[in-house]
């Protein structure tokens, strides 16, 4: 009898959300995205107050995602952590860099990143522990090391993740691609990076540096928007 009664209520569930979501004039209303309602008449008799509320997540971050042929494609990041302190926000964000593996192994890197409320700088990156190094909070995600170069994460860790660490938005203006040079898509940054050297090293890792710089531009951008004064 019980089993009973809960199937006739799962049943009446799916009933009322099918009200909520059914479309009595047979047009598909998704496809115009600007404006998915307009021209469309209501005529289903359903309360709005009756259909369950669509939540929005206020944190998915849209960020310029770059592939090494030089496409770029808008892909979501996603907030997993924001904790304000006093001088400065610990985040965890993930995103995908690198977009050429196979689908088996084509895991999202996990960041853990203070943000300063002070000079709204990068303070710190991390795709391990966090800044107590007491807690795992990050993830690396990509090769390790990468096949093209041998660098490894430590490498990152200990080169091009403390270049990035102490820029600003302001800083970092101008750069999308860590090179000097005419990236494919003939995308090219407005001003010299001074560290050639660097550079060249890490010249076989351009999806994850490229991707690295553009992740945390957009998280910057969020930070400030919501923080600053």
């Amino acid at each position: 009898m019980k089993k009973l009664l809960l199937l006739l209520l799962t049943f009446t569930i799916f009933l009322s959300v099918a009200a909520c979501a059914d479309d009595s004039t047979g047009e598909d209303i998704n496809n115009d995205t600007d404006n998915p309602t307009e021209g469309v008449e209501n005529n289903n008799e359903t309360d709005e107050t009756d259909c369950p509320e669509v939540e929005i997540n206020e944190n998915i971050l849209s960020f310029p995602h770059l592939d090494g042929y030089g496409h770029v494609v808008n892909r979501d990041a996603y907030l997993l952590f924001e904790y304000e302190m006093r001088d400065y926000v610990k985040y965890q964000i993930a995103y995908v860099a690198c977009t050429c593996r196979a689908p088996e192994v084509n895991y999202w890197k996990v960041a853990y990143v203070e943000l300063g409320l002070e000079d709204f700088d990068i303070q710190k990156i991390s795709f391990s522990e966090d800044g107590t190094g007491n807690y795992t909070a990050g993830f690396w995600g990509d090769s390790d090391p990468i096949p093209t170069n041998g660098l490894t994460y430590e490498d990152f860790k200990n080169e091009f993740i403390p270049w990035l660490e102490g820029q600003t938005l302001e800083t970092l203006d101008g750069i999308s691609v860590f090179t000097n040079d005419v990236y494919p898509g003939d995308i090219q940054n407005d001003k010299v990076i001074d560290q050639q050297d660097m550079i060249d090293t890490y010249a076989g890792a351009s999806v994850t540096t490229n991707n690295m710089i553009r992740a945390m531009k957009t998280l910057l951008e969020y930070h400030v928007e919501k923080y600053q004064d």
